[in-house]
């Protein structure tokens, strides 16, 4: 049979190892009976070694083996029961958030990685059920359906890569995931006459501080198709001769590239910050300038810098629980179907089929006519600046 039980003690009277009885039921010595171990090593082909202080522990944990390998057979993997646990959720999901990180979501998938860790820890992945999976997701108190069904999502696609690795888990040993349902709300948005004044308010407050602050949430409430994470995206050299805005990497785009063609007004712009803030091709555009304190000159905006300078501006006109995104990119899809039809607003903010989104690398013509649109709209906007310096 497989594997043994085994000492390191010798016998106290003449210094021989001793040796496992299995009738007796513990190591002894062959000359001095009296003389038994009273720790016990347990060895096992594929290199398992497990340490007990009690010979009934050592010996379950030899006859588990035993059965287990009998059961698996060829998909006995010995990792499975070493000391170290290399199959535990906590020894795996480092392996597993190292391949995340190229991710535009990776804080978010660390967070719920982390979380689950301080639940399953040493356990086994095999051995994790379906049920103790539902039981961990709603163990957790305070959070939405919509949160709890990412927390699912999450450790569904951790035990895909585990399976996918070939040597943790076999596909009927995968387990089933609670099915949870949820129903989004509609975000609070707001309309072009109060967007304006919050983005009025912005150009305010930051334009003699860093003036790309007020042109990227200008941007954003102008082309839906942006995020406000495509903006970091950008560097010096990605607007062309013809006023096309290239992006590569956009958000949810990996090894994609987004263009977007921008209004003359917005060229004229960005033209004019490029002259007065030159740096190298490679350089990211909306970045921090000089003297701000908090702030490293050159270093590219950070995730929530636009957010906060809306949240900011819109305080000040007294426009509560509007946030950025909803506050751009949601109101501007709104209104402009309300303008000129869904089909036209769609198409200017990329929510198409699936087909488009993945062959159409380009942004669809008829959403430069949105835009001019929009621009003709919103004309009552503190007009843009024409080569004058914006503090004088």
């Amino acid at each position: 049979m497989d594997g043994g039980i085994y000492t390191r003690q010798k016998c106290s009277k003449c210094g021989e190892n001793l040796k496992h009885d299995e009738r007796r039921k513990g190591c002894f010595c062959k000359d001095h009976p009296d003389q038994r171990a009273t720790s016990f090593i347990v060895k096992f082909p594929g290199g398992i070694y497990q340490r007990y202080q009690s010979y009934d522990k050592a010996t379950q944990s030899l006859n588990y083996l035993r059965h287990e390998k009998g059961i698996r057979k060829n998909l006995f993997n010995p990792d499975d029961y070493r000391s170290i646990k290399p199959n535990s959720f906590n020894a795996l999901k480092d392996k597993y958030l190292a391949r995340k990180k190229d991710r535009a979501t990776y804080k978010k998938i660390v967070r719920y990685i982390e979380r689950a860790s301080e639940y399953f820890g040493p356990m086994n992945v095999r051995e994790i059920t379906g049920a103790d999976i539902e039981d961990y997701i709603y163990s957790i108190p305070g959070i939405s359906e919509k949160t709890r069904f990412n927390h699912m999502t999450q450790l569904r696609d951790f035990w895909k890569w585990c399976l996918a690795r070939g040597n943790i888990i076999t596909l009927a040993e995968m387990p089933a995931f609670p099915e949870i349902v949820y129903t989004l709300g509609y975000r609070k948005i707001t309309d072009w006459e109060n967007q304006e004044k919050v983005i009025s308010k912005v150009r305010e407050l930051s334009y003699n501080i860093n003036p790309k602050i007020w042109l990227g949430i200008d941007m954003l409430a102008t082309y839906t198709a942006l995020r406000p994470d495509d903006l970091r995206r950008i560097n010096e050299s990605s607007l062309d001769e013809n006023g096309w805005l290239v992006i590569h990497n956009p958000t949810k785009r990996k090894n994609k590239f987004k263009t977007i063609k921008l209004h003359p007004d917005h060229v004229h712009e960005w033209k004019s910050l490029k002259a007065k803030y030159p740096a190298l091709p490679g350089a990211p555009f909306f970045r921090h300038t000089k003297g701000i304190s908090g702030c490293t000159a050159n270093e590219s905006f950070g995730d929530k810098y636009f957010y906060k300078w809306w949240n900011r501006a819109a305080s000040e006109i007294g426009l509560k629980d509007v946030p950025l995104y909803p506050g751009t990119k949601h109101t501007t899809a709104t209104e402009t179907a309300k303008m000129l039809g869904t089909d036209k607003a769609r198409i200017a903010s990329g929510l198409t089929n699936k087909a488009f989104d993945r062959y159409c690398q380009v942004e669809n013509e008829g959403s430069f006519e949105v835009v001019t649109a929009i621009r003709k709209k919103k004309a009552k906007v503190i007009p843009f600046s024409k080569g004058k310096k914006d503090s004088e």
